[in-house]
């Protein structure tokens, strides 16, 4: 009787070593320090500069307001005191410009368009100051108290009395990366914004012409 032939079991393949992948090698990060540089430089008003310092007791009184309690009948006003209160003062007899309508002039005047950003402005340049309240010394002539009519909320509207220089200028130190702007760039972008922006109240970026100024 003829034997039954038996299937062969298939021939198994040998098994694959599992790949071994290499780790990447490690990038070496390269961090130089910043390139800090100072320099100095004076800017001249070539339009009356107008200021308006929020005091104690208007802050107060907004303070209030926030809280929601009724604030007290208005007291009558005083011009005088209403125009000292306005004035940016460091000591008596010295005049202040505050740090930040410096700053802020400085970065609205940036735009892309003209190769350089605000963010950019944001983190490469700083003005040096010491005074606590952030205010730089002013060489300037003594103000003199102006009256305006102003137009308040609901179309009402009051009058303001506040201090006007007609001569002014500051001088201030400029801390910088010099990686990201040179010096010359920087006192280019202050005489856009001396010529556009300008500083505190009525200035020509709110649509008036005083606070203008041009770098010397």
């Amino acid at each position: 009787m003829p034997r039954k032939k038996v299937a062969e079991e298939p021939k198994k393949s040998p098994a694959k070593k599992p790949s071994i992948t290499k780790p990447a090698e490690a990038q070496e990060v390269k961090l130089t320090p910043v390139n800090m540089q100072v320099f100095s430089m004076t800017i001249e008003g070539i339009s009356p500069l107008i200021q308006h310092s929020w005091n104690d007791k208007v802050k107060k009184i907004l303070l209030e307001k926030k809280q929601g309690k009724k604030t007290k009948n208005r007291a009558p006003c005083d011009p005088e005191q209403e125009f000292r209160d306005a004035t940016y003062v460091i000591k008596k007899g010295v005049y202040g410009m505050p740090v930040s309508a410096l700053k802020s002039c400085l970065i609205n005047a940036a735009h892309k368009d003209l190769g350089i950003e605000k963010t950019l402005v944001r983190k490469a340049v700083f003005i040096r100051c010491v005074n606590p309240d952030g205010l730089l010394p002013m060489q300037c002539s003594d103000p003199v108290m102006r009256e305006d009519c102003v137009r308040l909320t609901g179309n009402s509207t009051d009058l303001r009395y506040r201090p006007e220089f007609k001569e002014w200028r500051v001088t201030m130190e400029i801390e910088h990366d010099a990686d990201l702007l040179k010096p010359q760039e920087i006192m280019n972008l202050f005489t856009r914004a001396g010529f556009g922006v300008g500083l505190l109240e009525w200035r020509p970026e709110k649509g008036g012409e005083y606070g203008r100024f041009q770098v010397v």
